[in-house]
């Protein structure tokens, strides 16, 4: 009996603190900007974060939609209006007087120790703590995933720290402020093209997603949340070249109990894996890495439905594979779903050079392509009196990858669907009505693809095929419907992971229906053809 009296009192404590959760009003500004204020490059992964942070905060953080202010890739003055937002927010919270305010603001971006850099702009660390002060709401978490983002804390009194010297008394009843950093005052924060992200922000994201929940309550607290982040950036930047990166905090809280910055209670949908030494889940629609699971921590994470990829690294091998999870399952992934893959991708510190290569993320599912390209291409006009001008094309098309598998060397082979519309044409050169001889021709094709791709180069080899219509003038117009095919050798290159640039050749075959005395035939005309473009992935 005192065992099952012993079970109602923790389930009536854990709805306690559910209802309390709930009745508290929390407001996130969350922040990202790719480019800074000085002569640093471009980050890859600040605003990204950004989102992957806003969308947990809904999805787990009880945070409203209407309540996140995302900026992502904005100035630092709509970075102030937000903050004065949120002020007026909280005064409208507290109208009621039984409702405490939480006020989370996450930064994503350049730092030089001293200023959050905003694209041009510059918030100072100093100021960003003054509007965070005038919000008025009882707790204020701060968040910055910067370089020598540390120096912050140094400056107020923090100090970087061990995750286990960590003790917190900040609940509900809590008042002030806690302010953690991705890095100490002297070290670089980490990218990673693995999950797409920072090592802390990812780590951060995985543990309120249910990798911190070590005491099985399905909360993650303040402090859960920190030390399970300070565990893993370390730990995974540690082997690095450039050494390890140690997260810092500064918590001045007062009041008793704990802060809960996620409730895995929420989630109608979680996804668990085997036991392996570390697993990634991505959302395939989304194209995220929304969580990592290390060996010997929960083996579960918490989800919205969706399609999800899953990567299980297990020794030198990793298996991946795709699953759905509807709403309120608990999906069990199975090694049988899985198949073998290989490695590749890099880490680099944040706008900084590649480090060295690790693992690649799962790709993501049914990718869409589109380029634009011009080039060169034969004529079907070829009577040399009539001297005409060299014949341009111009190429639009859309793929869609289909299907992926693993191959060897850390390539993938794909099977690419491709819709692609032509328009050519060549121009008289002699500029004399009596010899004009232009040709003009526009086709639809479709056609498939198969592709080896490493994580920037892609080398495929394809037929496609589709009518048009080819025009001549030789002083008068005469038309003549065509069906054509060719088969296409395509070179592409990676300058970003949404940003391609490529070269491909293709042997013109064209069917054109010629009106003679004896009645219409078909004559087929074989001529070489090359583009160059640039092409865009959605």
């Amino acid at each position: 009996m005192s065992r099952r009296w012993a079970r109602r009192a923790v389930f009536a404590l854990t709805l306690l603190a559910s209802y309390s959760f709930a009745d508290t009003k929390r407001i996130a500004v969350v922040v990202g900007n790719n480019a800074g204020s000085g002569d640093m490059p471009p980050l890859r992964y600040a605003e990204n974060d950004a989102g992957k942070m806003a969308r947990v905060l809904v999805e787990l953080g009880e945070v409203s939609t209407d309540d996140v202010l995302l900026l992502q890739g904005r100035s630092g003055a709509d970075v102030e209006s937000a903050l004065n937002d949120a002020k007026d927010r909280v005064a409208q919270f507290k109208r009621s007087p039984d409702t405490r305010t939480v006020v989370v603001f996450y930064f994503s971006g350049h730092s030089d120790g001293e200023s959050l850099e905003i694209g041009r702009d510059r918030l100072t660390y100093a100021r960003l703590k003054a509007l965070l002060v005038g919000t008025g709401a009882d707790v204020r978490v701060s968040v910055v995933d910067a370089c020598r983002s540390g120096n912050s804390i140094l400056q107020k009194g923090g100090k970087k720290s061990e995750a286990f010297a960590i003790r917190l008394n900040d609940s509900l009843n809590t008042s002030g402020d806690a302010f953690i950093t991705s890095s100490a005052e002297d070290e670089a924060a980490l990218e990673s093209s693995e999950v797409r992200g920072s090592y802390f922000t990812h780590n951060l994201i995985s543990g309120l997603r249910g990798a911190a929940d070590v005491s099985g309550d399905r909360m993650v607290t303040l402090a859960e949340a920190y030390r399970y982040a300070y565990d893993h950036t370390v730990s995974a930047t540690s082997v690095l070249p450039i050494g390890a990166q140690h997260p810092s905090f500064d918590f001045k809280l007062s009041g008793q109990g704990e802060l809960v910055l996620a409730s895995l209670q929420r989630s109608t949908s979680t996804i668990v894996v085997p036991a392996a030494d570390r697993a990634l889940i991505t959302d395939l629609v989304r194209d995220q890495v929304v969580a990592e699971i290390p060996a010997g921590q929960q083996r579960e994470v918490s989800v919205i439905p969706g399609k999800y990829g899953v990567r299980i690294f297990q020794g030198s091998q990793s298996y991946t594979g795709r699953i759905d999870v509807p709403d309120n399952e608990r999906h069990i992934v199975a090694m049988s779903e899985l198949t073998a893959s290989g490695p590749g991708f890099a880490v680099a510190a944040k706008g900084g050079s590649i480090e060295r290569p690790i693992e690649p993320v799962v790709p993501r599912s049914n990718p869409i392509v589109f380029g634009v390209g011009v080039g060169g291409t034969g004529r079907i006009l070829t009577d040399p009196a009539r001297n005409p001008g060299p014949k341009f094309q111009a190429r639009l098309w859309v793929d869609v990858v289909n299907s992926q598998f693993s191959t060897l060397g850390g390539a993938r082979l794909l099977g690419t669907f491709t819709i692609a519309g032509l328009g050519e044409s060549s121009f008289d050169s002699t500029g004399t009505s009596a010899q004009t001889a232009n040709e003009a021709g526009a086709h639809l094709r479709v056609g498939y693809r198969l592709g080896l791709q490493w994580p920037r180069f892609l080398l495929a080899l394809g037929v496609e095929a589709g009518p048009g219509f080819v025009s001549q003038r030789y002083g008068n117009f005469a038309t003549a419907w065509a069906i054509g095919g060719a088969p296409r050798l395509t070179a592409r290159f990676s300058v970003t992971e949404a940003v391609h640039v490529y070269v491909d050749g293709e042997v013109n075959m064209t069917g054109v229906t010629l009106q003679q005395l004896t009645g219409p035939r078909v004559q087929l005309f074989t001529f070489p053809g090359v583009n160059l473009g640039v092409a865009f992935s959605l």
